[in-house]
């Protein structure tokens, strides 16, 4: 069943996970809405780009398998519990100085500030990882291959902001 953002918004109003990143946050869910669609998209672009780096794919690799162990499931626990600080080192990484792009970008879109923005990036770094961690767990158990690369490669393939929506709704499952 394809997800629009819409949809994954939707779910993390009615798991009161949008809520409570805009109540950690003193902002309004309209504002984190806003930067959280801004901000989606260009973090999967970074985990492509980590994905497609000799250099980083094997640390990325193991940073979602290490993720994948987090559980998401209830993503208002997972928004409460957050390690933000492990957070802004995923968002450094998927991003690196592009993340002030990326703030300026949303900020332009929501009005919060880049340090807020810099804020839910590390809020949501780590619940992407970990979805996408487990959703490659999975997606390697099902067709019965260890090929977390391919699997990982093919969830990231080409994203664009369109293709965010198909990834999300692999990882809400």
């Amino acid at each position: 069943m394809a997800m629009d953002m819409n949809d994954l918004m939707k779910l993390m109003e009615n798991s009161g996970a949008l809520g409570q990143v805009a109540d950690m946050l003193g902002v309004d869910k309209k504002s984190a809405n806003s930067a959280i669609d801004t901000v989606l998209p260009l973090l999967l672009k970074g985990m492509q780009g980590q994905l497609k780096n000799n250099d980083t794919k094997d640390g990325f690799l193991q940073a979602l398998s290490d993720h994948s162990k987090d559980d998401t499931s209830d993503l208002l626990k997972a928004v409460k519990k957050v390690d933000t600080d492990d957070g802004a080192k995923i968002v450094k990484h998927l991003l690196g100085a592009g993340q002030e792009d990326v703030a300026a970008k949303a900020k332009k879109k929501s009005g919060l500030d880049t340090k807020t923005i810099l804020k839910i990036m590390a809020i949501l770094a780590p619940i992407l990882m970990s979805k996408m961690g487990n959703t490659a767990k999975k997606e390697s158990a099902r067709a019965g291959s260890d090929d977390m690369f391919g699997i990982v490669g093919g969830l990231l393939d080409g994203v664009d902001a369109g293709d965010v929506i198909k990834i999300v709704s692999k990882l809400m499952k």
